[in-house]
């Protein structure tokens, strides 16, 4: 998938560093499709994230997010596939859009989001990166 940044409804930031997640099916079984061990956060948008993983999900897939923050606590995020697509790498690029689910870590995320950047302008950097931890 190219990334035409003239289409973006919003910015896209690349991370440095990123917490880790765990992609589980939405539903009653809470089944995981892709754990920690296989999934990588390559950039975040105020309502998604691009992530690298070993295995596909199918687009417009419901899922639940676990991401596990370096500092020991949890957010837990839901949303939706939406789309998929092999790196050339064996592995898959996937985006994913975040709901903003009652009863959902969903502001946590967007205040997370919002100190990270207040923080990369204080310090004069270049928004199209992120150095902080994710």
């Amino acid at each position: 998938m190219a990334d035409n940044a003239e289409s973006r409804s919003e910015p896209r930031f690349d991370t440095v560093e990123a917490d880790c997640l765990d992609i589980y099916q939405d539903g009653e079984s809470f089944r995981v499709l892709a754990s920690r061990e296989e999934c990588e956060i390559t950039n975040i948008s105020k309502h998604g994230l691009m992530v690298r993983c070993k295995t596909t999900l199918a687009t417009f897939e419901r899922f639940r997010l676990r991401m596990h923050l370096d500092s020991g606590n949890d957010l837990t995020l839901y949303g939706t596939v939406r789309w998929s697509v092999p790196d050339g790498s064996g592995n898959y690029l996937l985006g994913l859009l975040l709901e903003d689910t009652l009863g959902t870590d969903y502001l946590l995320w967007q205040n997370r989001l919002s100190k990270l950047l207040l923080n990369q302008a204080r310090a004069g950097l270049d928004t199209s990166r992120l150095t902080a931890s994710v």
